[in-house]
């Protein structure tokens, strides 16, 4: 059981939909969407608000953390000979050194910890040891699917089903319900059962199992008929379980799995509507995922099967017919010796030891798995904004420090590339306010990044700036600005008027407590006490550790409006 599994759960056995949920906890139906996905996790005072709404029981938290701890604590065998062998034979060649000395260099390879210090020892770009290693493009085979999107459905006699127009049997052997966001209904119902003897002497039954669709009635009774035959003999009807699925290749809409088999695993269905309001079938893929494995801002479908490792990735491209589908093929591939798996919440193909830490991770481009620099970060932590284009300049007279976009900086805690610094502070902007923008310009220093839509417009025409902390790369205290266009900017894309801003409901005293509980990497502990600044339109808020951020509000026709923040302040002394 996961965080978000345990959300979903919850709220569809409330018979909330995420927007009804979103409200309840004031936040973006995005935000939970990503929770249920398990793409983002909800702060400590909002999994309180959950407990509440949902009424589960607190403890079922701590529990899920537990059992998560339990999962990753380190395996002693999960393919270590593989890297072992590819391990060892690059670095003879690469290295010459001794094969003892050689493995302990590249098995200490490791995400840093807290207490790393900046240490992140990883052989570097360009030495020829971590080409001969991990190659830079792994290729794959790639088919075109013309029918993605409308993948034919069948023709199906309604006596299939025949207890289409007797609701009350039709409720009897009914899996499931969901309502398609365009208006209508699918449902699917258990048919055709046929009993067998098993050779212990009980009895097993097997079911056909279908898919109907009935567009809105206006109140009055749904007319049922049959889209489709999901499966057909089968016996894991337990197993069945149905999603709704945002942003997956340019579509929202609903995923059906059902297990067909002990070593078979699930089949997926992804459904969604035609213009017409029609359902349509997506495709179908086998223990699939939904993850960015092209960093481009949509989701793309992820069939995986582990032992021995085989993926199928499905893919669209604006402008092009039906999708692409591309093959790891560990055989025919040549990167068995790689020892690559998938990871959702590493960042997708990885490469990781026998301690689960990652070696390499690679990415969906140029139809090939490419490598990329090893960071601590991915498109999953910033999913909502992955999809903006920035264009970097790196020549600003005394902003820019002229590094490139996808040079590794070593933190005193991550590995970062000020394109992913950019990323982060884009997705803490939309989590602040909900706004986002499709394209900007962005330059990069040793303190942070700044935003503008024209690509001089840095000194006096930058909408969002974010310096920060040396955990991610900066340097000093952390803070972002935010030039609102309501607010003597004109040329700000980022409006008060479209914005999340503080309702009536939010007293004044705590306001900038619920912009700060709206941060995600920015915020850094618990709030305690608001006080009044020093100066006017400033809020101070310390922390339960005695740290201090201190806010700029502005009165606005809109609501209370945050202009800058800066901390924390170690404690609670400013120091700047």
């Amino acid at each position: 059981m996961t965080y978000g599994e345990q959300i979903r759960r919850g709220r569809e056995a409330k018979g909330l939909t995420q927007e009804q949920l979103a409200e309840s906890l004031d936040v973006s139906r995005q935000a939970v969407s990503k929770w249920e996905m398990d793409l983002s996790r909800p702060a400590r005072g909002k999994l309180v608000r959950l407990s509440e709404v949902l009424e589960v029981p607190e403890e079922t938290w701590v529990a899920i953390d537990a059992e998560q701890a339990a999962k990753e604590r380190p395996k002693d065998s999960a393919r270590p000979w593989k890297i072992a062998v590819a391990v060892l034979a690059a670095l003879c060649l690469a290295l010459g050194g001794t094969l003892a000395a050689g493995w302990w260099a590249y098995t200490d390879i490791r995400v840093p910890a807290e207490s790393s210090q900046g240490e992140a020892p990883i052989p570097a770009e360009g030495s020829g040891a971590l080409e001969e290693l991990f190659p830079d493009l792994l290729p794959l085979r790639g088919r075109r699917d013309f029918d993605f999107g409308g993948q034919p459905l069948g023709e199906y006699d309604p006596a299939c089903v025949p207890f289409l127009n007797d609701p009350p049997r039709l409720e009897d052997e009914s899996l499931w319900s969901g309502k398609l966001d365009g208006g209508g209904w699918l449902q699917v119902v258990k048919a055709d059962p046929r009993h067998e003897k098993r050779e212990s002497g009980g009895m097993v039954t097997f079911y056909n199992l279908y898919l109907l669709y009935a567009p809105d009635a206006g109140g009055g009774p749904l007319e049922w008929t049959i889209l489709t035959r999901l499966v057909e003999e089968n016996v894991y009807l337990d197993t069945f379980a149905a999603e709704t699925f945002t942003n997956v290749l340019g579509y929202d809409g609903w995923k059906l799995s059902i297990t067909v088999g002990a070593s078979a695993g699930a089949l997926n269905f992804y459904f969604s509507q035609r213009p017409d309001g029609m359902p349509c079938l997506l495709t179908v893929g086998n223990n699939a995922l939904e993850a960015d494995v092209d960093e481009d801002g949509e989701l793309e479908i992820v069939s995986v099967d582990e032992i021995p490792f085989f993926a199928e990735i499905t893919d669209t491209k604006e402008g092009q017919e039906g999708s692409m589908v591309y093959t790891l093929d560990p055989y025919t591939g040549g990167f068995a010796n790689v020892g690559l798996s998938f990871a959702r919440e590493k960042g997708g193909f990885v490469v990781t030891d026998s301690h689960n830490a990652v070696l390499a991770r690679y990415v969906l481009r140029n139809h090939g798995l490419q490598r990329v620099p090893l960071t601590d970060f991915s498109v999953a932590d910033y999913p909502d904004v992955a999809g903006t284009r920035i264009e970097f300049q790196t020549d600003v007279e005394g902003l820019s420090d002229g590094l490139a976009p996808d040079d590794v900086l070593y933190g005193t805690q991550y590995r970062i590339t000020h394109r992913q610094q950019a990323y982060l502070a884009l997705q803490e902007l939309y989590e602040l306010t909900g706004l986002k923008v499709d394209f900007c310009y962005c330059t990069a220093n040793e303190f942070g990044v700044l935003f503008s839509l024209l690509p001089d417009g840095f000194n006096q025409r930058s909408f969002f700036t974010a310096d920060f902390s040396e955990n991610y790369g900066g340097r000093g205290i952390p803070q972002f600005r935010i030039a609102w266009k309501e607010l003597d900017n004109g040329w700000s894309p980022l409006s008060l008027a479209e914005a999340v801003l503080p309702g009536p409901w939010v007293p004044p005293e705590t306001v900038l407590g619920w912009y700060y509980g709206r941060l995600g990497i920015f915020r850094t502990g618990e709030a305690a006490v608001e006080r009044d600044g020093e100066i006017p339109e400033e809020r101070n808020l310390y922390l339960e550790s005695g740290d201090l951020f201190v806010g700029t509000l502005r009165d606005t026709d809109w609501g209370p409006a945050l202009v800058c923040l800066y901390g924390p302040y170690s404690g609670g002394i400013v120091n700047h």
